[in-house]
C-alpha cells in the first residue's frame, strides 16, 4: 500500500500546482524530477558486470506508457474534474491489465471477476452523475480512463522486464530516462506547442509531486519484483482511499469531497480488488 500512498500524494501536490500553471508544465517537472532522482540513485548501482540486456527494452516501453503518457492524461483530468474523481476512475488500471490477460492470453474470468467489472462500471457511472455542473465535467472521464489504460499496460511491461538479477534502481532509471526524453514531445503535441508556465509556487509543488512519484515508482517496482501483478494491483488500487483522506488535509476547500465521490471511490476499489485477486 506504500505505492498507493505516494501516488495519491503526488496527485494532490499536482492539484496544488495547477492553480497557477498547466497540466503540461506539471507533467514536465514531475517527469524530470523523478528522472534526476533515479539518475542520482545510480551511484548505488554496481556496474562491474553490467551488460544491456533485452529485458531493459520493457522498461523503456514502460516509461513511454507510464509515466510519460499516463501522467499527461492524469494531470489533464485533475485540472478538469478534480483529484478525487480522477483517482477513482484512473484506479481502473488494474481492470485493463486483467482484461488483457483474460482475453488476449486466454484466461477465463471467474464470477468474482465479472462482479468486480460491474462494480467498477457502476462506480464510474455514479461518480459522473449529480448536478448540471458535475454532468458537464463527466465528458472528461475519458482522460483518466486513458491514463488507466497506459498505467495498466506499464504494469505488465515492468513485470515482464523484471528478472531475478535485475537492478530495480537501474530499471527505474531506464524507464525514467525514456519518459524524460519522449514525455516532453507528447506534452508539446498535446497543447499545440504552447510554452510551459513556470513560477515558484507551482514549481515547488510539482517538484514535491515528482519526489512522491519517484517514491511510488520505486516501491511499485520493488513490490512487483517480490510478488505477482494480481497481488500487487489490489494494493495499488487503494489510491482513491488515500486521496479521500489526504485531499482535505492538504487542499482544504479546494477539493470538495462529496458523499457521492466517497461511495463511488469505495465501489470502484472493491470492484478492482474482486477483479485482480486470485480466488
Amino acid at each position: 500500500m506504500i505505492p498507493a500512498f505516494f501516488f495519491a500524494l503526488s496527485s494532490i501536490l499536482t492539484r496544488r500546482g495547477l492553480d497557477s500553471s498547466t497540466p503540461q508544465t506539471g507533467s514536465f517537472v514531475v517527469l524530470q524530477t523523478q528522472f534526476l532522482l533515479f539518475a542520482f540513485s545510480l551511484f548505488f548501482v554496481d556496474f562491474s558486470n553490467f551488460t544491456f540486456a533485452n529485458n531493459m527494452w520493457f522498461f523503456i516501453l514502460a516509461g513511454l506508457s507510464s509515466p510519460a503518457l499516463s501522467l499527461l492524461f492524469l494531470f489533464m483530468s485533475i485540472e478538469r474534474i478534480g483529484v478525487a474523481r480522477t483517482n477513482a476512475v484512473s484506479n481502473t488500471h488494474a481492470i485493463f491489465g486483467a482484461l488483457s490477460a483474460f482475453f488476449i492470453l486466454g484466461e477465463r474470468p471467474s464470477l468474482f471477476v465479472w462482479i468486480g467489472i460491474i462494480l467498477v462500471v457502476m462506480g464510474i457511472v455514479f461518480i459522473s452523475g449529480g448536478d448540471r455542473k458535475k454532468m458537464g465535467r463527466s465528458k472528461f472521464l475519458f482522460l483518466p480512463l486513458i491514463s488507466a489504460m497506459c498505467f495498466g499496460l506499464a504494469h505488465a511491461l515492468r513485470k515482464t522486464g523484471i528478472e531475478p538479477h535485475t537492478s530495480l534502481l537501474l530499471a527505474g532509471f531506464t524507464q525514467g530516462l525514456s519518459a524524460s526524453i519522449f514525455g516532453p514531445i507528447f506534452l508539446k503535441l498535446s497543447n499545440n506547442w504552447q510554452p510551459f508556465i513556470f513560477n515558484s509556487r507551482s514549481s515547488r509543488n510539482f517538484i514535491l509531486s515528482g519526489i512522491a512519484m519517484a517514491s511510488a515508482q520505486f516501491t511499485l517496482l520493488f513490490a512487483l519484483s517480490k510478488s505477482e501483478v494480481y497481488k500487487v494491483s489490489p494494493l495499488v488500487a487503494t489510491v482513491p482511499l488515500f486521496t479521500l483522506f489526504l485531499a482535505p488535509l492538504i487542499l482544504g476547500n479546494k477539493e470538495k469531497i462529496t458523499p457521492r465521490v466517497v461511495l463511488a471511490s469505495i465501489t470502484i476499489v472493491i470492484g478492482v480488488v474482486l477483479v485482480t485477486i486470485n480466488f
